[in-house]
């Protein structure tokens, strides 16, 4: 008997060895998991460029893509929006900084893979305009354009 409880012993010991090598630390080497990034529509980049957009009218027009995706406001429930609408240059309306009139309106942002998407809306959530901005290899544009409407 002693022999058995000295071989189940070893085995024993064996197993205890394997597991503790099989759970090493991580090393230098090893990247480190990263923690949660912060959202590409807070960074200093992405919020110098919205900045100057919204204040300076030459930079907004040299970063925008035109003619521009997007679609008009319905003018009544019988418009029929033109599915291929594109905004033109010589038509542009400037674009003013975000004022939420104190509290009517609600804006939010979405990070989606190299866009980020801007929408605005009443507190009601019946009217609403959105605002896609990519970065393209001069900077930020703007890509996209919904205006405020009933959708």
């Amino acid at each position: 008997m002693p022999s058995t409880s000295n071989s189940i012993l070893h085995w024993v010991i064996f197993i205890l060895c394997i597991q503790l090598f099989a759970c090493k630390s991580k090393t230098k080497d090893e990247p480190a998991l990263e923690p949660e990034q912060a959202s590409v529509y807070e960074s200093a980049e992405f919020q110098d460029f919205y900045q100057k957009f919204s204040t300076d009218s030459v930079f907004q027009m040299e970063h925008i893509v035109f003619p521009l995706e997007g679609m008009r406001s319905p003018k009544d429930s019988l418009d029929i929006i033109d599915p291929n609408f594109r905004w033109q240059q010589d038509t542009w309306k400037i674009h003013k900084p975000y004022d939420d009139m104190n509290g009517t309106y609600i804006r939010e942002f979405i990070d989606i893979p190299g866009i980020v998407s801007e929408r605005i809306s009443d507190e009601s959530g019946q009217y609403s305009m959105e605002r896609r901005f990519g970065k393209l290899s001069s900077g930020w544009h703007l890509i996209y354009y919904r205006e405020m409407g009933r959708y």
